[in-house]
Parts: structure tokens; C-alpha cells; sequence
């Protein structure tokens, strides 16, 4: 498709954040184009535990973690591995993150992350009363974390406290209660916690496809990948694989693990890495479970979705250019058989890229070096969560009307 020679806002990535604020901009009067590399919803949008989490203000950098990181780098049943190959170049962002799991930090960005989470389902709310579509892919059911010992259980003591002083809802489970939601899981857990206002979708992709239907109807939405971003005076200039060119008054960029490189164009240096997350499948006329589970000592998610389940999570640090890790597959094989006694063959494997960056909170705000670049990536594991919520924080920026607190989300923090 050709692209128009100019345009008021122009959204690079149709991921979960790009689509949610192509239609907020849309909803707010502007004129919008959305330039996606390959499809909607196609990477880490796609391959999530399909989790709403408004629950999940625990920065991954926190100070429990320095004691455990030689278990956790260097143990074979670690759910957090690094690629020593790609050390060099990660050393730099692990410094940053490890200066992160100082308890001041840690406070700090925990406070930030309960902040925008409180605007999760308000983000989503007007998109999906024009979406009928997206919305019947929704579950209303909750999310549980499941500890198999004691001493796990007392350990989230800690979590739970910091959760109840930010006024997230959450209940204790105990073994018969968690079982009585979930029978799957019995004799597996001594007990959890519920977080009952966490939804999950029975279909990611075909959530954001159904979301982006007017963008799609309209034109607005392009396949084409950016290449180059550069300032021009009568804006800013898009160059794109196949060579078009596209003039937009103001860019929002939401390209996810790919967004430092354009970001650097502008000067904007911004310590973006990845986590490589994992994922299997499992046809399944029954899926087991009712809503999310956490076996919160293996660190992923199993997910019922329409005819599959779900298994995903895991840490991997390493490089967007390596191959799959089979033995991140296996991990998660070995394990959710174990907790499910699942018998069923994986139908499918997957691997993606979270845009991740050491304080665990996304870049939401302008760019420190061109107010006409509006920078909205780096959400980790909370891409899905946090679309709705930061699409609508773009449209109040291009507005003049973004809140004070935003600026814990600054570029400039860096």
C-alpha cells in the first residue's frame, strides 16, 4: 500500500502499545498512520501469557534478588539465564539493573509501577466499547500464584505487604481453597494468593486484530518497516524499507525491542535490551485450569486459551540474532508436566523479545532531544497490561495534558 507523503502522527509498531495508541490519537481528532514491520500483534504481543496484571508492581530489580543471582545464573534449573557469549555487550545493562535492587530503587520504581497500573482497565475501557469484537475475548476470572513450599509462601510476605500498601486487591489461599478454584493443581501447592481483578484473553493476536479493525478499515494501518528516522524542519522523516518516505508532524515511537536503534537517531540514548521469552502450546479440548496459574517457583504462566494452553515465561538474556534455546523449552515442558501431569504432545513452540530496561519501567514521554518524538516502549511483561493506560498518557502529551507523575517515566531518568 502506498503511504500518503505526510501525516499529523505517525505510530511506528502495531504491537499491543501501537495499537492502543493509534486509537487513542484517533479517538482525540488526529490524523494517524501506523507503520508495522511485520503484523498486528506479531511479536511479544503475540506471544504473552495473555495476563492482565494490574497487580504486577514488583520491579524485576529488587533487593532480595542480590543474594540469589549466582543460584540463578549459574543453576541448570534457573528460570533467569544468560547467553555468556553475548556478556560483554549485556554488561552495561546489567550494572544498571543491578544498581536497580537497591532498596531506595526498588521502592521508587514499585511506587511508579502502581501508579500507571491503576489506569489499566480505564486505559482499555473506551477501545473496547468500540470494539464489541475485541472484547468477547476477554475472561474476568482472576490470576493465581501458587507456592509449592513454606518457605516460598512466607518469602511473598514481603510482596504481599508492598501490594496491600498500594491498595492493589488481593486474598491468601490456602491449599483447600486454591484447590477448590483450581483442581488441576492439587497436591501441587501448600497455598497462594488470588489477584481477582486480573482478566486474561483467550486469544492475544486475535484481540489486537479485532481492536485494529478501523485502523485496517481506514487505511491507517501500513506494513512496512522504518529504517531511519531523521528531523526534518517541516517535521519529522520516516524512511522505510521499500523506500517510501513519510513526513509526520509528530512520531510515537512503539516499536518495542527495536525502538533504542531509532530512538539513537536522535540522540536518544536509551539502555533498551531484551528478554528472550518462551512459550509452548497444548491442544486441549480441556485446558485444566480456569484462569492464569503462576507455579511461582518455576516463574511462568500457564494460560487457558480457546482450545490450547498456555505456558509461558522464563528470563533469557541474550542477543535478538540468537537462535531458540531448546533447553528453555524443555525447562518449561519438564515442569508444567509435572505440576499437571499433562500428557498431551506440544503443538507449539515460540520465542519472542521483550523490550526491557534495568529499572523495569517503560520510556512514556517526549523525547529529551526532539519534542517531536514521543518515545512509549520498554514494558517488559506488562505490554499488555499497560497498552490501553499508555496509549491514553500519548494522547494527553500530544494534548498539552500529561500528569506530573509521568515524569518518573521520562527518558531523561537515564
Amino acid at each position: 500500500m502506498k503511504l500518503p507523503e505526510r501525516c499529523e502522527v505517525a505510530v511506528v509498531g502495531a504491537g499491543a502499545v501501537g495499537v492502543a495508541t493509534a486509537l487513542w490519537l484517533r479517538r482525540q481528532g488526529y490524523q494517524v498512520i501506523v507503520l508495522e514491520r511485520d503484523a498486528v500483534a506479531a511479536g511479544a504481543s503475540y506471544g504473552n501469557a495473555g495476563t492482565f496484571a494490574p497487580y504486577g508492581c514488583m520491579p524485576i530489580a529488587q533487593p532480595g534478588l542480590l543474594k540469589d543471582i549466582p543460584r540463578l545464573l549459574f543453576s541448570p534449573d534457573s528460570p533467569f539465564v544468560i547467553r555468556w557469549s553475548r556478556l560483554p555487550r549485556l554488561m552495561p545493562w546489567l550494572l544498571r539493573f543491578l544498581d536497580q535492587c537497591r532498596p531506595q530503587n526498588f521502592q521508587r520504581n514499585a511506587t511508579a509501577l502502581a501508579q500507571l497500573l491503576q489506569h489499566t482497565y480505564q486505559g482499555y475501557a473506551p477501545l473496547l466499547d468500540e470494539a464489541p469484537a475485541a472484547n468477547r475475548h476477554l475472561r474476568h476470572k482472576g490470576c493465581i500464584y501458587a507456592y509449592a513450599s513454606q518457605d516460598s509462601l512466607r518469602a511473598a510476605d514481603a510482596g504481599y505487604a508492598l501490594r496491600e500498601r498500594f491498595g492493589i486487591p488481593q486474598q491468601r489461599l490456602g491449599r483447600e481453597e486454591l484447590e477448590a478454584l483450581e483442581p488441576a493443581l492439587a497436591g501441587k501447592s501448600v497455598g497462594g494468593i488470588l489477584f481477582p481483578e486480573s482478566s486474561h484473553l483467550d486469544d492475544p493476536q486475535r484481540f489486537f486484530e479485532d481492536l485494529a479493525a478501523p485502523l485496517l478499515a481506514e487505511g491507517a494501518l501500513h506494513f512496512n518497516a522504518v529504517e531511519r528516522l531523521s528531523r526534518q524542519r517541516s517535521g519529522l522523516q520516516l524512511d522505510c524499507a521499500d523506500g517510501q518516505r513519510l513526513l509526520a508532524d509528530r512520531v510515537v515511537l512503539c516499536g518495542g525491542a527495536w525502538s533504542a536503534a531509532l530512538a539513537r537517531q536522535v540522540g536518544d540514548r536509551i539502555p533498551l535490551d531484551t528478554e528472550r521469552g518462551y512459550h509452548l502450546e497444548f491442544d486441549l479440548d480441556d485446558t485444566l485450569l480456569e484462569r492464569p496459574c503462576c507455579p511461582v517457583e518455576s516463574a511462568f504462566y500457564m494460560t487457558p486459551m480457546a482450545g490450547r494452553l498456555r505456558v509461558a515465561g522464563t528470563v533469557e538474556l541474550g542477543s535478538i540474532r540468537d537462535a531458540a534455546n531448546p533447553q528453555r523449552f524443555d525447562y518449561l515442558e519438564q515442569r508444567v508436566r509435572r505440576v499437571l501431569g499433562l500428557r498431551a504432545p506440544v503443538a507449539r513452540r515460540w520465542l519472542g523479545f521483550r523490550p526491557s530496561l534495568p529499572d523495569s519501567l517503560p520510556v512514556i514521554g517526549a523525547s529529551p532531544n526532539e519534542p517531536r518524538l514521543i518515545h512509549a516502549f520498554g514494558h517488559q511483561h506488562l505490554g499488555l497490561t499497560l497498552a490501553g493506560a499508555t496509549g491514553q498518557l500519548v494522547a494527553q502529551i500530544l494534548d498539552g495534558r500529561a500528569p506530573d507523575w509521568l515524569d518518573s517515566f521520562s527518558a531523561r531518568r537515564f
